[in-house]
C-alpha cells in the first residue's frame, strides 16, 4: 500500500512538472509572411497625454502619463499624480538605451525600474528587428516574434494583419505579460492596457481628449 502511493505521488510529481516544462506555444506552426507588416500598428506619440492607472500589490496610483518624441527620436516618458507629482521619468533611445531622469525613492528598485522599462518597451514596440524574428501560427492569430535580451515579445494579428489583437512579453515557456493597443486615431491608441500574469500588477491608460 505504502509502495503503491509513493509510486502514486511520483506520478503526480512528474506531469506537474511535465505541464510546468511545457511551452504554451508548442503547437503553434512556424510560417512565412512578411515581418515588416506590424509596423503599422506601431503607435506615434507626440506629447499625448494619458489618464493612468497602476494597481500593484494592494497599491493604487493615478494620475497622467506624457509619452513624448524628442526632437532627436528618443521617447521620453513621464507618470505624475493629478497635482504634479512626479512618480518616474525615463528616456529612451532608438538605439535601445534608457535614461532614468527620476524615479520616486520608494519605486527605485532595480526590478521595478526594468519591469517597467520592459513594459514601455512592448508598447512603443522597440526591438523588432528582423535579426531572428520569426512568425508563427495557431488556427485564428499570427504571432510575430522578436527575440530580446530574455525572451521574446509577440504581437498577435489576424490572418490579415489588419488588426493588432495583443502583444505579449513571453519566457521561453509563456506569457509572462500581455498588453493591449486599441481605437488608434491618427497613429494614436485610445486605450493601453498592460496585466502582469505572475503577480498582481496592471497598468491602464486612457487618453485625454485635446479641447
Amino acid at each position: 500500500m505504502q509502495q503503491s502511493l509513493k509510486r502514486y505521488l511520483l506520478f503526480i510529481s512528474f506531469c506537474i512538472l511535465l505541464i510546468a516544462c511545457t511551452s504554451q506555444y508548442r503547437k503553434m506552426q512556424k510560417t512565412n509572411g512578411d515581418i515588416g507588416c506590424i509596423e503599422k500598428f506601431r503607435p506615434v506619440f507626440n506629447g499625448t497625454v494619458y489618464h493612468t492607472k497602476v494597481d500593484v500589490v494592494g497599491k493604487h496610483l493615478s494620475g497622467l502619463l506624457v509619452i513624448k518624441k524628442m526632437p532627436d527620436s528618443s521617447m521620453r516618458i513621464v507618470f505624475t499624480s493629478e497635482i504634479g507629482f512626479k512618480f518616474f521619468d525615463f528616456g529612451f533611445s532608438k538605439d535601445s538605451g534608457f535614461k532614468v531622469y527620476y524615479i520616486l525613492p520608494q519605486m527605485d528598485k532595480k526590478a521595478v525600474i526594468k519591469t517597467l522599462r520592459k513594459d514601455f518597451e512592448l508598447v512603443m514596440m522597440y526591438n523588432t528587428t528582423a535579426v531572428g524574428s520569426h512568425i508563427l501560427k495557431d488556427k485564428e492569430n499570427f504571432y510575430y516574434a522578436f527575440p530580446q535580451e530574455k525572451g521574446l515579445n509577440y504581437y498577435v494579428v489576424d490572418s490579415a494583419c489588419s488588426e493588432l489583437r495583443l502583444m505579449q512579453r513571453s519566457s521561453k515557456r509563456k506569457a509572462v505579460v500581455e498588453a493591449i493597443m486599441q481605437q488608434y486615431n491618427n497613429g494614436v491608441p485610445d486605450t493601453i492596457g498592460i496585466t502582469h500574469k505572475n503577480f498582481n500588477f496592471t497598468i491602464g491608460l486612457k487618453r485625454v481628449e485635446k479641447k
